[in-house]
């Protein structure tokens, strides 16, 4: 049997260092591959041997539509970063949801299918979904991710360095919200979308969950501007890398010119951001910031525009909601006690939700002693779903 990743626990004990290198372009693959090697060698002492190993790699594969293509991980670096792990005996397999096409016609667009085929590299989407292992450092309890992490040894987080109109920027913690089914995401976003603290909560919920042993950053051609997949071209040239996503994200997000990103500030407030060490930053000294996204209006989330009377309807009568079982309530209260926006309240004896405020996190279901709460899905949700099975059925995996 193929063991589960290493647990959180089994992590912290890992140094964290983060690792950068400065590369100019992805036409030579003799220096990109010079460079991706120096940022992983750390992790790979951290690691172990990956002889034999089964690794995931979750690159961010958002689109790509032409040579030029700025909003995914290049595929000179994709394939360079595969080829040093099967060079090492890992087995990899490739696995993304985008958001138009497959993971596998991403891969084909871009010219590396059969390469990836001759390496022996599996491309396809994720499938299966469920509830990850909870910690009593995760604050939302109801996250269904990709389960198929679970088969593999080691997940390879691979993110490209892009402003982000929600999040300021996005880098490998927030990569991990692909490992969400489609038709959630939407929900995640309106459920938390009108609390920008939430939704980076619920992004280091997902970190704690996988905790990727290797991640990435493809920094020699960033996104700028209006990202996460409109901005305009920004040549840095450097990669970086670490053994701890978060770690990585808080050191590379000052460098380029975020030095209070949301998600970091989360991190220390919840006490998860731990100390790293910093190698190769000087390298990183005369790399320009990143223009950034303008702040988020009151009609923005997540880079949409929608009047406020839509957004409501669609939080209210689209994403999952808490159901009680009044039979098997006791009306102990707990439920309410434990709801961190306080939008349940105790009415004649059973609790009352206020779905405008809920923001789904359900703590009511986690700490309910006699499990008289259940998510239950929406009609529309669960037609998104079924769109998506059809879809797959008709044009494939």
């Amino acid at each position: 049997m193929t063991s589960s990743p290493a647990s959180p626990e089994e992590k912290s004990s890992s140094p964290r260092k983060v690792v950068y290198a400065r590369v100019d372009s992805y036409e030579d693959p003799v220096l990109l591959k010079e460079a991706l090697e120096k940022v992983l060698a750390p992790q790979f002492a951290s690691f172990g041997s990956l002889e034999g190993k089964k690794v995931l790699f979750k690159p961010n594969l958002l689109v790509w539509k032409n040579k030029d293509e700025i909003a995914s991980v290049n595929p000179a670096f994709l394939l360079a970063a595969v080829k040093i792990f099967r060079e090492r005996g890992a087995l990899v397999t490739i696995r993304e949801n985008p958001a138009v096409q497959t993971a596998h016609a991403v891969v084909k667009s871009m010219g590396i299918a059969d390469e990836l085929e001759k390496l022996g590299v599996l491309t396809a989407p994720f499938e299966e979904y469920a509830v990850p292992p909870q910690n009593e450092k995760m604050r939302f309890h109801n996250i269904e991710i990709a389960k198929e992490y679970c088969s593999f040894d080691a997940v390879l987080d691979i993110a490209k360095a892009k402003t982000h109109g929600m999040m300021t920027l996005t880098l490998c913690v927030k990569n991990l919200f692909g490992m969400i089914r489609g038709s959630e995401r939407l929900g995640w976003h309106l459920a938390v979308g009108r609390d920008f603290p939430l939704f980076a909560d619920m992004l280091l919920d997902l970190y704690l969950a996988v905790r990727p042993a290797f991640n990435l950053v493809d920094g020699i051609v960033c996104m700028e501007g209006n990202g996460p997949g409109s901005g305009t071209s920004a040549h840095r040239g450097f990669v970086a890398g670490s053994n701890d996503a978060l770690a990585l994200d808080s050191s590379l997000s000052v460098k380029l010119g975020v030095r209070d990103l949301l998600l970091v500030r989360r991190a220390r407030e919840r006490g998860l951001l731990e100390e790293y060490e910093e190698v190769g930053g000087e390298l990183m000294e005369d790399v320009a910031p990143l223009k950034l996204p303008d702040p988020p209006g009151l009609l923005v989330e997540w880079g949409v525009f929608l009047p406020p009377f839509l957004k409501t309807f669609l939080r209210e009568y689209v994403i999952s909601r808490p159901v009680l079982d009044q039979k098997k309530c006791i009306g102990c209260g707990l439920c309410a006690k434990m709801c961190p926006p306080r939008s349940l309240k105790i009415v004649d004896g059973h609790p009352r939700f206020h779905l405008k405020t809920c923001i789904r996190c359900y703590c009511c279901q986690e700490h309910c002693p006699k499990s008289a709460i259940t998510p239950k899905k929406s009609f529309l949700m669960k037609v998104g779903a079924g769109v998506e099975k059809v879809l797959e059925k008709f044009f494939g995996k």
